[in-house]
């Protein structure tokens, strides 16, 4: 059988040249692919959503500062933001006093301190019995502050205040209501709806109690105008 003559060492030179051009071909034309896709066209796509979310953030103490529960979330990297459906907010604020926010759709903001509540947005705090109601309403934790540029209605036990905007420093425990102001004391039985709902969720029973012989009143304040 004759025998097949040895390859030389330039045949063999070659054959490695064309092997090496065919690999930095396929890079060069992966990489030519690759350059053509848009990054920021994908980035206010979510990178990851669930669906029936139950989340928990902790401070460095490893203590529990900010629970969420929602319907469906989902996290947007363009923005770095969370969106979330039928969001109910339990959160602490600097002081360590513990709030409560629920409305038909919320923004978290990276690291989740800072959140917007649209739709029935609701703010309740219940150690002071204290509710308000709003259509849009934002918060921040870093600031200790409680605000809205739409009108308002806060309850307090039979006292109800409506106003135009709202802002709250709540580490002052104080609040600026602007625009025209509405405050009506209401004759009732103790703990308004709002607020036997707020500190049922804080204990988990209901220990208020009725308290008759409250006085009607109604007063308006209409914002002050240039003379």
């Amino acid at each position: 059988m004759p025998r097949l003559p040895r390859p030389s060492p330039r045949l063999w030179l070659m054959l490695l040249l064309l092997l090496v051009g065919g690999v930095m071909a396929l890079i060069e034309q992966r990489n030519s692919l690759e350059s053509t896709v848009d990054v920021d066209a994908s980035s206010d796509e979510p990178d990851y959503y669930l669906e029936g979310a139950d989340m928990t953030r902790f401070d460095a103490r490893g203590v529990s500062i900010q629970s969420m529960t929602s319907l469906h979330i989902e996290h947007t990297p363009g923005d770095d933001v969370t969106r979330a459906q039928a969001p109910k907010i339990r959160t602490n604020d600097s002081e360590d006093r513990r709030w409560y926010a629920t409305g038909d759709s919320g923004v978290l903001s990276a690291g989740g301190d800072t959140f917007t509540l649209e739709g029935n947005a609701r703010l309740r705090q219940p150690s002071d019995a204290w509710t308000l109601d709003t259509d849009v309403l934002h918060y921040s934790r870093e600031q200790n502050r409680a605000w809205s540029d739409v009108p308002v209605v806060i309850t307090q036990n039979g006292q109800r205040v409506e106003s135009d905007r709202f802002s709250a420093d709540l580490s002052q425990d104080s609040a600026q209501l602007e625009g025209r102001v509405r405050s009506t004391l209401q004759p009732g039985k103790g703990k308004s709806d709002a607020a036997r709902e707020a500190e049922t969720l804080d204990t988990g029973n209901d220990t208020t109690r009725d308290d008759d012989g409250r006085v009607s009143s109604t007063f308006d304040a209409a914002p002050a105008q240039d003379q």
